[in-house]
């Protein structure tokens, strides 16, 4: 699943616990809490071009990875040139995409997207936004629907009380293929015999911390 990463900021990992085979070195599931479970579901909310990004920037794997042909479209617009755009927002939208749940990215020990909170930007015209409303959007030099530019900035405040995606107090386990589940009374023997291990005293229990590199590697 991953390997210890003691080397980087204490500040940038999540730790969790591996259940291993001795015989044949083999991760059986992992035990952890909040912070780590918080890592894998962030990665359900995150767009297309996010992903992209991660996949060839993020990654402690040596060789390069791809997400598919969605990789070669995110290389067609970092290579294509700004002429051949509308403006510049527009190859900042698609290579750096707004992630909608930012809010509750906040509070998480370790994230992933790493983008900062969402700004917003409303009407240079004070008459248009007393008539029309506040019409805004997350990019600046945008136009407005009275034809000027939404370039007065607001930095968004979230109203998000909610801490990452899952209560701290609950515990879960992992299986090898990223299956999550609550580690309910019995849960981890039913897995064991699952997978064939008779003897509690063939496993090894195993603390290792994650970094973002090694939770993109985890995922991708």
């Amino acid at each position: 699943m991953a390997s210890n990463a003691s080397d980087h900021q204490q500040g940038e990992q999540v730790a969790l616990t591996v259940l291993v085979e001795k015989l044949k070195n083999k991760v059986l599931f992992a035990e952890c809490g909040k912070d780590f479970v918080d890592v894998l579901f962030s990665f359900l909310t995150l767009p297309l071009g996010t992903i992209s990004r991660l996949v060839a920037n993020e990654s402690n794997i040596i060789e390069a990875m791809t997400f598919g042909c969605i990789s070669s479209l995110y290389q067609s617009v970092e290579n294509l040139d700004e002429q051949y755009l509308w403006n510049h927002t527009c190859k900042e939208m698609l290579l750096q995409p707004r992630n909608s749940m930012e809010a509750y990215f906040e509070k998480m020990k370790l994230n992933i997207d790493g983008t900062e909170s969402l700004p917003v930007f409303s009407c240079e015209d004070d008459n248009c936004r007393r008539k029309n409303g506040r019409y805004v959007c997350t990019f600046s030099d945008q136009k407005c629907i009275c034809g000027k530019l939404l370039n007065v900035l607001h930095q968004s405040k979230s109203n998000n009380i909610e801490n990452g995606f899952v209560k701290e107090t609950c515990i879960f386990i992992i299986s090898d293929d990223l299956f999550v589940m609550p580690n309910l009374l019995g849960t981890s023997l039913d897995l064991l015999q699952k997978l064939g291990i008779k003897d509690i005293n063939a496993i090894d229990k195993q603390t290792v911390n994650i970094s973002k590199k090694e939770a993109c590697s985890v995922i991708f």
